[in-house]
């Protein structure tokens, strides 16, 4: 998953998803503290602040989180079938999590909720009045993750690598932020914020799901993948279908952040082909290949060209990807 996937999913579906627990305690911390008829601006200070202390010790404990995920990952050393499973645990979970923010009597055995003696822990720090209370409840949200949040946390735990986990939970983290930001201020709104944005969070949850799993389908090389499907459908609505391709025993592809130029290469089938992946600048989920088919699987190095000989033995289509299945290309053998 890329840190702007996590970013939208945060903003689209943070705030709400969760909002029942980590909102609801956010608010009933506020509202213990009365407002005094002091300036405007003594008025908004004691707003602010406890709302911002909450969201910042937030980020910084789920940043911490994913980047632990990350090096429990890398000790386990993830087999692909592992991360296969992983990702496709997170994303149905994600649909599930979409489909019972609008019904949420569907699958009620599937509402994870923590023990009643979190719960209470958590409360309790709410009560406090000291002025630290915002922060701690804040940092004890880790312990009431809601169904998004657990999903998002299996897919930081699936990249086996700790910087990269913790960038995935943190650009969520962010996302939520504004959300959380606005319940916090306008507390006495939540009730119509959460109806009037119920089912657009759910298809952003349902259409983030589907995006992982699409995501799954890449990694082994599904003919059922988004990419394979459109693929199959312009060959078909196509009035003039390529013919003549010429092959390439040495292509070369730009790896960045955010995928693959050219994403389409073509190659002989049958005989020895080197690929070079060219990484001039940052990687992302893409700092690991892969390529089904052939079982292939190398580290990129940063700033520098990578070659993969490999044998493409029969004439066809061969999807490559990066370490998550998010992005992805094709190399047609001919």
């Amino acid at each position: 998953m890329s840190n702007l996937t996590a970013f939208l999913t945060g903003l689209g579906t943070g705030g709400l998803s969760c909002l029942a627990v980590q909102g609801g305690l956010l608010i009933g911390l506020l509202a213990k503290k009365e407002l005094s008829e002091e300036s405007r601006t003594s008025r908004w200070q004691r707003l602010l602040l406890p709302v911002g202390g909450f969201l910042i010790a937030k980020v910084l404990v789920y940043t911490i989180l994913g980047f632990l995920l990350g090096a429990i990952g890398a000790k386990l050393q993830l087999t692909t079938t592992a991360l296969v499973w992983l990702q496709s645990f997170a994303a149905v979970f994600m649909v599930v999590t979409g489909i019972r923010l609008i019904w949420p009597q569907w699958l009620p055995w599937l509402a994870i909720t923590p023990p009643a003696s979190v719960r209470r822990m958590v409360r309790k720090s709410a009560k406090s009045e000291l002025l630290v209370a915002p922060i701690i409840l804040g940092a004890l949200t880790v312990l009431i993750p809601c169904g998004t949040t657990l999903a998002m946390e299996a897919s930081a735990l699936a990249t086996g690598n700790p910087l990269r986990a913790s960038g995935i939970l943190f650009y969520f983290i962010i996302g939520t932020v504004p959300l959380f930001f606005i319940i916090g201020i306008l507390a006495k709104g939540t009730n119509l914020l959460q109806n009037k944005l119920k089912y657009v969070t759910a298809l952003l949850v349902i259409c983030t799901g589907l995006y992982s799993f699409n995501a799954v389908l890449n990694m082994i090389d599904s003919p059922y993948s988004f990419r394979n499907e459109m693929k199959s459908l312009n060959y078909a609505l196509s009035s003039t279908p390529a013919t003549n391709q010429k092959s390439d025993t040495h292509p070369t592809i730009i790896v960045s952040t955010t995928g693959y130029d050219p994403d389409t290469v073509t190659v002989p089938a049958g005989q020895p082909v080197t690929l070079t992946f060219n990484a001039p600048g940052k990687l992302s989920c893409t700092s690991l290949l892969r390529i089904p088919k052939l079982g292939i699987e190398k580290t990129l190095t940063l700033s520098s060209s990578t070659d993969i000989q490999a044998t493409f033995p029969t004439a066809g289509s061969y999807t490559f990807t990066c370490g998550m299945g998010m992005f992805s290309g094709t190399i047609t053998a001919i």
